[in-house]
């Protein structure tokens, strides 16, 4: 009898387990950086002058939960150099395999660079060489279609850090 008890205990921890791996199971989860003129990603084109990021970051979940926080998205140079320009929304895209896999709504990006995206998206199974871009949404002349990206995940050095890139 007390075989039988270890032994279902033994199972009921191990299924327990199991769920929560199921759902803790992770997803992709990046920084972002600013982009530089003349990049291309998925065939999306960066913006027409470089911009920064004081600090971002996204996380995807596998059920399609998108959160992005993005502090100092700014134009880097230039005579708006500091400033959001004429960009008024973003949106995040997810890319998938080098192709735009899906995309949020846009949401407003502050004057000082900052902006959060909440949103659920469409994630194809399996999402090879997972990206997001920040796209322009809007600017003060009203929507943009198919807008640049002005911020995407990338590594960074230790000393890209240090000096403020």
């Amino acid at each position: 009898m007390k075989i039988e008890k270890l032994i279902g205990l033994v199972l009921c921890i191990g299924l327990c387990g199991l769920n929560a791996r199921a759902d803790d199971r992770g997803g992709f989860e990046a920084r972002l950086v600013g982009s530089a003129v003349g990049e291309h990603v998925a065939g999306v084109p960066s913006g027409g002058a470089p911009w920064v990021v004081a600090h971002g970051e996204a996380k995807v979940s596998d059920s399609g939960k998108i959160k992005v926080e993005i502090k100092g998205l700014l134009l880097a140079s230039g005579a708006n150099a500091g400033t959001v320009g004429p960009v008024t929304m973003v949106m995040a895209s997810l890319v998938c395999g080098d192709v735009v896999a899906a995309s949020t709504g846009a949401v407003p990006l502050a004057s000082n660079g900052n902006a959060e995206i909440h949103d659920t998206i469409q994630i194809p199974s399996p999402c090879i060489a997972p990206a997001v871009l920040i796209q322009i949404a809007a600017n003060t002349t009203g929507p943009v279609t198919n807008g640049a990206f002005i911020a995407v995940n990338a590594l960074k050095s230790e000393a890209d850090e240090e000096h403020g890139h």
